[in-house]
Order: C-alpha cells, then structure tokens, then sequence
C-alpha cells in the first residue's frame, strides 16, 4: 500500500518534468519558427536560439547580471535601476555554471517554471480539486501571453514564488511565508501586494473582525497580530531594493524619477488606462502594434473583471480574491501600461478561477483553449519579429 505522501511526492516529480519537458517543446517551436520566418544562409547557430528569446527587458536583466546597476548609463543616467535585482542575480549565479549569461537566463526560468507548475498544482488542488487544478494548468499553459515563461525575463521566477506564497499561506507556515515573500518582493513591484493576501488570510480564517467587534484582543493577539508580524520582515525584500537605489543614485526612490521621466509610468486612475487602450485599439486593431498591444490589453482588463465577479460569485476564498483584485487595480493603475498581457499571468487566481469554470462548464474549455493556445502562437511569431508584443 503507498503512501499519501509517497504518492504525492511522485506526482510533483512528475509536474515538473512535465513541465520542464512543455518548456522544451516551445525551444524547439523557436527554432522550427526562426527557421521558416528568419533568414539565416549559414544556418541556425545556438546564439542565434538564445537571440530570439531575449527581447525588451530582457537586455536590461542580463547587463545587471553581466555588470552590476552601475554597468550602464543613457545620457549618464542608471535606467536599469528600476529593474528589480533577484532575477538578474540568480542568472548571474547559473552563468558561473552554463558560462553563458543568455542560457543561464533560460535555465533560471525554465527551472523556476518547474518549481512554479508543482505549487500552482497543489494550491489549486487542495482548494478545489484535482480536476480544477488540471484544468487551471491547462488554462495558464495556452494563455496567449504563456510563452513569456520561457522568455529571459520575471515571468517565470515571480510565478514559482507567488504560487509557493499562496501555497505556504493557505498552510499557515509563517515562516516560510516570510522568506518567500521577501524574494518576491525582490523580483518584482506586484510582490508587496502579497502582504494584502496574509492579511485577508489571517482576517478569514480567524474571524478577524469578530474578535475586534467583541473585544477580544488577547485572541486577536494570538490569532492575528502575532502571525501577521511574523511575516512583516518579508518587506525586507523592498527595502533592500531602495537601498540598492541609494548606493547607486544617493536617492532611494530614484527608481520613480525614471519611471515617470523616461517611460511615463505613474500611478492614475484605471478608467483611464482602459479608455486609452480603447482607443488605441480602435485606431489601429488592423495593424501589428494595435492587435498586439493595445487589443489584448483592452480585452483582459474585462477578462479580469469578469474573474472578479465569478470570484465574488463562487465565494473564491477572500485570499485570493483580495491578491486578484489588488493585482488587476495595481497593473490597470499605469499611466502607460504596454505590458498588460505580460503581467496577467502573475495573476494566479484568474487561472485557478478558470480551472474551476472549465470543471464546470467542459464545452467551453474545448473552445477557449485551442483558440487561447492559437493565439500564443501568433503572438510568439510577432514576439520574435520583435513586434510590440512585450
């Protein structure tokens, strides 16, 4: 007779080489894709593989891995400071081993791919089932925007640790909520948003305003306060990205100035990032920059708020549905959003959501997936033509 544990063990093991295995297939589509769109007389050389999955942010990532924040300038400026450290550090790490700062780039996001497949199950599993969490899966594998977990960019690694966040909240392991939240805070601005999940988490399950309403501060204490200041140092993980912009710049909120100076990305109302991605799109849906920008990011805006109001609807455990909304507002919030299909795939309860609408209702799932994984796979062609798909 096997062990629960035993058996759970192997299906991970499994996940993951499932995983790393959907990773490689995708490189070899690249390669079958360079070959047929390219041009290449003398053949397809491995740099000219690794060429085709560095694309927009990912030349800032691998100058920071190669050279440091202090490694380049534009007009004397430090631009690749607003880029957050932990992924950069970690293809710094695997290039002492693959020799390779591009490979090792791919290697930290396949790997993290990996890791990030085996945690999305499992959440997704213990919180719905096991057919849900299939479902989820297959929902998050044909997203259009789905062939950025391979590409050298965050993707990847903010997927493995938010799922592993979730993960590790839901069992109220404080500690290892703390740690992994601290690194998400390193990898990307959306990692704070996390700290609303413990806080809807700990307010939930332990009947949070109850114990206010009714005056009982020593079990608010125990329960709430306690657990929730163990996950405070997860913060860290910010701090030690504005004081990476102190050493650099003498100004640790310097990552603003060219937010707003070089890329005009401020904090606005969401309306209105949806009002002009909507005009975009209906200026210019018949070219490239139109069907592949300002399109899809006018359509998932509406796509999120329908998993908003499916999630109200299910009664989607406040956890997640707080992370959701957070998320969705945050990303919406941009005063120059281009990357909106991009950032989506971070939103993990909108594909736990869709593996239990799909459970639900299996006819729709035989349409939206293949015309999902039919668009990634146009959006993959213009991502290598360099098209402003990003």
């Amino acid at each position: 007779m096997e062990l629960p544990c035993i058996g759970r063990r192997k299906e991970e093991i499994n996940i993951f080489i499932y995983a790393i295995a959907i990773r490689l297939v995708f490189y070899l589509i690249s390669v079958c894709m360079m070959a047929v769109v390219g041009d290449y007389p003398n053949g397809i050389t491995f740099s000219d593989f690794l060429d085709t999955w560095q694309r927009w942010d990912s030349s800032p990532y691998l100058r920071i891995a190669e050279n440091g924040y202090r490694g380049y300038q534009e007009n004397g400026q430090f631009l690749d400071i607003v880029f957050y450290p932990l992924y950069p550090w970690l293809i710094r790490i695997v290039e002492m081993i693959v020799g390779e700062f591009r490979l090792a780039g791919i290697v930290v996001s396949t790997i993290c791919f990996g890791i990030g497949s085996v945690y999305f199950h499992k959440l997704v599993e213990d919180e719905f089932g096991k057919e849900e969490a299939e479902n989820g899966y297959l929902a998050l594998l044909s997203f259009p925007f789905a062939f950025f977990f391979g590409a050298i960019m965050t993707e990847s690694l903010f997927f493995a640790l938010s799922a592993a966040f979730l993960y590790y909240l839901r069992k109220h392991k404080w500690g290892l909520v703390c740690s992994i939240g601290f690194l998400a805070c390193l990898t990307k601005i959306q990692g704070i948003l996390l700290a609303l999940a413990v806080l809807a988490e700990l307010f939930f399950s332990e009947k949070g305003f109850a114990l206010l309403k009714s005056k009982q501060w020593k079990e608010f204490g125990s329960k709430i306060l306690i657990p929730g200041l163990k996950c405070v140092p997860m913060i860290g993980g910010v701090l030690v990205y504005l004081f990476i912009n102190y050493l650099i710049e003498g100004d640790i909120f310097r990552f603003m100035y060219y937010q707003q100076n070089h890329w005009n990305h401020t904090v606005g109302p969401f309306w209105e990032t949806v009002r002009y991605s909507a005009a975009y799109a209906a200026d210019g849906w018949y070219q490239s920059t139109g069907m592949g920008l300002w399109v899809p990011q006018f359509v998932l805006f509406f796509v999120l708020l329908g998993a908003i109001i499916y999630g109200f609807r299910k009664k989607l455990r406040p956890t997640y549905l707080v992370y959701l909304i957070a998320y969705a507002l945050v990303t919406y919030s941009s005063t120059w959003l281009i990357s909106g299909g991009r950032y989506t795939l971070s939103t993990l309860p909108l594909f736990m959501l869709a593996g239990r609408f799909f459970t639900e209702h299996k006819n729709s799932k035989k349409v939206i997936i293949p015309f999902s994984f039919a668009l990634m796979m146009v959006y993959l062609v213009g991502y290598y033509q360099w098209k402003q798909i990003m």
